[in-house]
């Protein structure tokens, strides 16, 4: 079946279902689902989410978001094993599988790095992509692009989220409305320099009006630092951030939790 608010990542030999939920649209140096998913053995079925598009009219609610996510899985018919949130994905993961459980037993819920959505984040992510547009924008431009995301900065601090990123989203699609014009590039190119950005601005938003931390206080995380917020049982992998979704040793970790076997203490799992 062909989908759009899911990618099939692997398929397994059983009839139930893993989803990860992450942001993974455009490039990024972390690991994703996708390079955890052939480190599985045994396989498994295993969809990660797609955030919805421009085209897609999703509001930035948690609420719209679960709904986008929610219509084609229960359509499917799939039983869900367990839901995966890595990041921010954490959050959405603790409402899926909460939803999920209305109509079958709860799948299993596991966070991997959980983080609730931060502003200060979403700067750094605003100035990487910024710098990725340095080929098409001229040093004047990249210099007062750069400038508008500090002063941003200055005004809001790491708060209002949702206002700081509309504000950023806007500023970065001004940069490239600017450059598009110049070079005389059509609206597909346009809407692709764009698009990511943007779309990481309202996957953030909408995780801030969920709730995720009743449910974190008793989901299993495996974890490469301390949780900033506190989950029900930590296991700790020995592996930087960023190699969290493509380490051997979180797949191993994750096979144990899903076979329901003890994972070592934190800082010996692997």
């Amino acid at each position: 079946m062909s989908r759009i608010a899911w990618k099939t990542l692997s398929s397994g030999e059983n009839d139930h279902l893993l989803l990860a939920v992450d942001f993974a649209a455009g490039s990024r140096g972390p690991a994703q689902f996708a390079d955890l998913a052939p480190l599985l053995d045994p396989p498994r079925t295993l969809w990660t989410s797609r955030p919805p598009g421009p085209d897609d009219q999703v509001p930035p609610t948690g609420n719209a978001y679960l709904d986008w996510w929610l219509g084609e899985l229960r359509a499917s018919g799939t039983p869900v094993e367990a839901v995966l949130g890595y990041c921010a994905g954490g959050v959405f993961a603790a409402a899926l599988a909460d939803r999920i459980a209305d109509w079958q037993p709860a799948p299993r819920l596991i966070l991997l790095d959980p983080e609730l959505p931060a502003t200060s984040g979403l700067y750094e992510d605003f100035h990487t992509a910024g710098d990725s547009l340095a080929a098409l924008l001229t040093p004047a431009e990249l210099d007062a692009f750069h400038a508008r995301g500090e002063a941003l900065r200055a005004r809001y601090g790491d708060d209002q989220l949702p206002v700081a990123g509309r504000e950023l989203a806007d500023t970065f699609t001004a940069a490239v409305a600017a450059a598009a014009d110049r070079l005389d590039l059509d609206e597909d190119i346009r809407d692709e320099l764009s698009g990511a950005f943007v779309s990481l601005v309202s996957y953030l938003t909408a995780a801030t009006t969920l709730s995720p931390l009743p449910a974190w206080s008793t989901a299993t995380a495996v974890t490469t630092t301390t949780p900033e917020q506190p989950v029900g049982h930590d296991h700790r992998v020995p592996v930087a951030h960023d190699d969290l979704l493509r380490s051997p040793q979180t797949a191993r970790a994750l096979q144990r939790l899903l076979a329901g076997d003890r994972v070592p203490a934190a800082g010996k799992a692997g």
